[in-house]
């Protein structure tokens, strides 16, 4: 009982670093944020923050699992859904309008789909971190693979054409998502249900 108590506080703090962190970086940017100023915020020391973390890139590659974690189950279906490329379809596209129309206020908090941490945040730590660049394609191609998988099935059920290559239709899918995402941060006006439509066209069996 003692050992799954502590376990459950250790886990309990290493989200709320995870938190603080997502709130400082979004109102800071990557770089400004201390270690200092995030372990307060979250209501730590600097020593707690050592406990779960090697250093600053480790950290930050803490904060982007957990935010594309949070993505990437919104928008890739599981389970019996899994094995159907047409519910990945509408996960995706029903995320994306949340993503653009969040609900409540628009904090991370409200929109657990992608939080504070914007997609230019990523690859912009991506760009200047090799640990962080390699995990964030890690986690992409995980992606691929599980909409790939509901490919392969929607293949063999006859609902996906049988001409797409299920990893490249997989990769268009994860890549356009992430994209998308992007293009809602810029503001770029879309029509997410033509583009639901389309994709369903492109992909559906003729």
């Amino acid at each position: 009982m003692a050992s799954s108590a502590r376990a459950q506080a250790k886990r309990e703090t290493r989200e709320a670093l995870i938190h603080a962190g997502l709130e400082a970086f979004a109102a800071e940017g990557l770089d400004a944020p201390s270690l200092d100023a995030i372990c307060a915020r979250a209501g730590f020391t600097r020593g707690a923050f050592y406990v779960h973390f090697k250093d600053r890139d480790d950290f930050l590659v803490a904060v982007m699992e957990d935010v594309l974690g949070r993505f990437l189950d919104a928008v890739i279906a599981t389970g019996d859904e899994a094995h159907d490329l047409g519910h990945t379809i509408e996960r995706f596209t029903g995320a994306l309008d949340l993503v653009k129309h969040p609900p409540g206020s628009g904090s991370w908090s409200a929109s657990p789909l992608l939080g504070p941490l914007q997609v230019s945040r990523l690859t912009e730590a991506a760009a200047r971190s090799p640990a962080i660049r390699a995990r964030l394609v890690e986690i992409i191609g995980e992606a691929v693979a599980r909409v790939a998988q509901a490919t392969r099935s929607g293949q063999a059920s006859g609902t996906v054409r049988r001409d797409i290559a299920p990893e490249v239709g997989a990769q268009l899918l994860v890549i356009a998502a992430l994209g998308l995402l992007g293009a809602t941060e810029l503001g770029v006006p879309l029509d997410v249900p033509a583009m639901r439509a389309a994709v369903v066209r492109l992909l559906g069996r003729s």
